[in-house]
């Protein structure tokens, strides 16, 4: 019986880490809704209606610290503060406006993609064309964006299956089914009905790329749309054109999710918070207390009231005696937050911190292979599977050219050195480093907008009447332009 919707046990095990990371970098709302996922209700096996109402208000009270979420943001950030070295043929270059046919561009989309493998360690990308005849689409069709590849990004729980064949003396990915999520309208045309449905990327027997689309049909399933994807030549795909991004590596392998052990202690955090709110709560406030005081003098208070404040002094029986109470802070639960939080602190510098692991030889071409950070071999991986991306984009439209996708691995925050920048000027009029260099120098410090090609940046200076004929001295006394 074929069973499109089977998920493999490694991707099973991996759910529950990513579906904690997810919803702890989403924050308090989140974790919040999910109750005693999160925070466990104390005396849980008294069912009673008041314990549960003690329970939503021990809730309530619990406060949620999102270090994680915001770890996250600020890594990404950290990323693209520098903004991504491209270089495209002239076909490819709507990917820096609209790489998924959606609007998103090829920087959001990777921003979006280096945050899930923060939180999961997982996440793949897929290149895809639409069915067309062979022969019938134009260089103008290309050109207009009529018709053109596109890249979708899919999170790692939606790669629920695949696997590889060895072909030659190398293995190859040849089955990837990944679930998909589509709206559909309800009868009246006003609502929205949210459906699943499969893609099955495959390897067929003769070793030719194959996509099925599989939608329910009753208590089954069915194939809707098999299709063999043709090249820009017109030939089958010998490969899949889908590519696995992880934390480590871009093998078919669930790499570790990078900010786990922070969501776990972000946890723990959290359950130290709401123990710390509730006994503020309970004994956090006052409590004004008497003794001595017979029948008498506790019939006439009950009468009189008692007032608190200077204006209302207390009058008590001979040996009476009175006071207010204040319960001790309550040091244990506040230490215990207080450790979790340079426990955050501490592991969130360590995915910028040079590690120990070894790059591949891509990787560690410009650097040396040991030292490196998570982020940097996140931010590594990323480079290479758009890199490899676009090469297939540009197989699709049969097109050829220098490809590169790099993206920022220097994540300190550089100020700008005017001594330096005229030093850097100096030695591009001398000839001595080209424009380009100089202008991408300007682009890390968002002095030049980050999507001018060189050639744009020429064509402003020209039509301005600009270059770089500024003087400056020589170091001869002189001055030269």
């Amino acid at each position: 019986m074929t069973d499109v919707t089977y998920q493999r046990q490694d991707y099973k095990d991996a759910l529950y880490r990513w579906r904690l990371v997810r919803d702890v970098c989403k924050g308090s709302e989140s974790i919040k809704s999910e109750r005693t996922r999160y925070l466990p209700q104390p005396n849980a096996q008294d069912e009673s209606d008041e314990n549960k109402a003690r329970y939503d208000a021990y809730l309530a009270r619990a406060v949620f610290y999102n270090a994680t979420g915001r770890t996250k943001g600020s890594l990404v950030g950290a990323v693209f503060r520098t903004w991504p070295v491209v270089t495209l043929p002239k076909l490819l270059e709507y990917v820096t406006k609209d790489v998924d046919g959606q609007g998103v561009s090829i920087y959001q989309q990777s921003q979006s993609v280096i945050g899930h493998l923060l939180e999961t360690g997982r996440h793949g990308l897929l290149v895809d064309y639409p069915p067309v005849e062979p022969g019938t689409v134009s260089q103008a069709d290309m050109a207009s964006g009529a018709i053109r590849p596109t890249v979708s990004s899919y999170p790692a729980e939606a790669i629920i299956n695949w696997k590889t064949r060895k072909v030659g003396g190398r293995h190859v990915l040849s089955l990837v089914v990944l679930r998909e999520t589509v709206d559909e309208d309800t009868e009246d045309g006003f609502g929205v009905e949210s459906k699943d449905q499969y893609r099955v990327l495959r390897l067929n027997e003769a070793g030719q790329y194959q996509q099925e689309l599989w939608r329910q049909a009753g208590v089954g399933w069915m194939v809707e749309d098999p299709r063999v994807p043709l090249d820009g030549s017109g030939k089958p795909w010998a490969v899949i054109p889908f590519q696995f991004v992880g934390s480590e590596n871009n093998d078919t392998s669930i790499d570790e999710s990078p900010l786990y052990d922070m969501a776990e202690i972000n946890i723990g955090h959290y359950h130290n918070s709401a123990d710390y709110e509730e006994a503020a709560y309970l004994v956090g406030q006052p409590q004004p207390w008497m003794s001595g005081l017979d029948e008498q003098w506790r019939d006439h208070f009950e009468e009189t009231g008692i007032y608190l404040g200077s204006r209302a002094p207390w009058l008590l029986p001979v040996n009476g005696a009175c006071g207010v109470w204040q319960a001790q802070p309550n040091t244990v639960a506040k230490e215990a937050m207080d450790a979790k939080e340079r426990q955050m602190v501490a592991l969130g510098a360590r995915l910028i911190e040079k590690g120990s692991a070894v790059k591949t030889a891509t990787q560690s071409e410009a650097e040396t292979a040991a030292e490196h950070s998570a982020l940097s071999l996140i931010v590594s991986n990323v480079s290479e599977a758009y890199t490899q991306c676009l090469m297939w984009m540009a197989q699709f439209l049969n097109v050829s050219g220098e490809i590169e996708y790099t993206l920022n691995q220097d994540f300190t925050q550089a100020n700008l050195d005017p001594q330096m920048l005229q030093q850097i000027l100096q030695a591009v009029m001398a000839g001595k480093m080209p424009e380009s260099d100089f202008w991408r120098y300007l682009r890390d410090f968002q002095l030049i907008d980050p999507e001018k090609d060189d050639d744009a940046i020429r064509e402003e200076l020209a039509s301005s009447g600009t270059g770089l004929n500024l003087e400056y001295d020589n170091g001869d006394g002189g001055a030269t332009d």
